[in-house]
């Protein structure tokens, strides 16, 4: 008789145990599809086929112990966004031309960060298109050993956004500097995103992400930059 109830008490709390799991199951679903704002029919005892369950209560239950993620589930009847292209639409291709190859991936080597105007080479790089480097870049050495994955490429500049570049200047810390390089700049005509600047006993060194259209601005902004009195 003992071992009778024990068994009966074990059988007893399993079915107790499944039917907590199968309600716990179904509010954690029914809190997913709210979630997700899904209104539409969802026939769970087809997805729980799919999952190798008998029927959408084994599904709750599986839920409901942990035994299947909640995401597996709701993934299955949530309509999945189109995927975007893996391209940049045509104006944030950031003013490059790659003749007869407009709906390539580009980017640009940080090693080098090219301006417009100044002279670029295209490098194939698996699953990221095509990287836009100087073609006096300090890793060209390296980039040319493999000419097969060498594209020409060209400035297109019409109509394009201005370039975000970073300078950095040093110079003798005196009172108003920041003041008199930040107007430098804005007389050169371009505009400055975010400045920092930190000193080391008498020398302050400066760094300023500015917007320049083309390398002769940025030439011209750093010719103004040189004439502020106490850059180095």
């Amino acid at each position: 008789k003992t071992t009778k109830a024990h068994q009966a008490i074990r059988r007893w709390l399993k079915e107790e145990q499944y039917d907590h799991s199968v309600r716990l199951g179904r509010d954690i679903l029914d809190r997913e599809l709210k979630r997700y704002r899904s209104d539409g029919p969802v026939d769970l005892d087809e997805i729980a086929a799919e999952v190798g369950l008998t029927d959408a209560e084994q599904l709750y239950a599986a839920l409901g112990s942990g035994d299947l993620s909640v995401g597996r589930i709701v993934g299955k009847f949530i309509p999945q966004k189109p995927k975007r292209r893996s391209i940049f639409p045509r104006r944030d291709r950031r003013g490059i031309s790659i003749q007869g190859m407009e709906d390539l991936m580009i980017s640009f080597g940080k090693c080098c960060t090219p301006i417009p105007g100044e002279g670029i080479i295209g490098l194939i790089t698996r699953g990221r298109g095509v990287t836009v480097h100087r073609t006096d870049c300090p890793n060209m050495g390296e980039i040319s050993e493999d000419p097969d994955r060498l594209l020409p490429v060209q400035w297109d500049l019409e109509g394009e956004p201005a370039f975000t570049v970073q300078l950095r200047t040093r110079s003798r810390d005196r009172k108003y500097l920041l003041s008199e390089i930040s107007k430098a700049i804005g007389d050169a005509g371009s505009n400055i995103r975010s400045a920092t600047t930190r000193t080391d006993g008498e020398i302050a060194e400066q760094d300023f992400w500015i917007d320049v259209p083309d390398i002769k601005q940025l030439r011209r902004t750093i010719s103004r930059i040189k004439k502020t009195k106490g850059v180095l």
